[in-house]
């Protein structure tokens, strides 16, 4: 189960590196509501991943 989260958290990684960089060339474009959007999807893809390896607190 440990290597099916690590292959999706790293996926979500690179999802959110796409999503950057097509806000980055959305800015570049001067679209700036497209751009708005995909950085704000990269920045929220980005914390799924991050919550997907984050250790659970509760068992011991």
């Amino acid at each position: 189960m440990g290597r099916l989260l690590d292959a999706v958290s790293f996926a979500l990684v690179g999802g959110a590196a796409l999503a950057f960089a097509l806000g980055a060339a959305a800015i570049g474009e001067q679209r700036d509501l497209a751009a708005l959007y995909w950085l704000v999807v990269g920045g929220l893809v980005l914390r799924a991943a991050v919550q997907t390896l984050r250790p659970r607190g509760g068992a011991r």
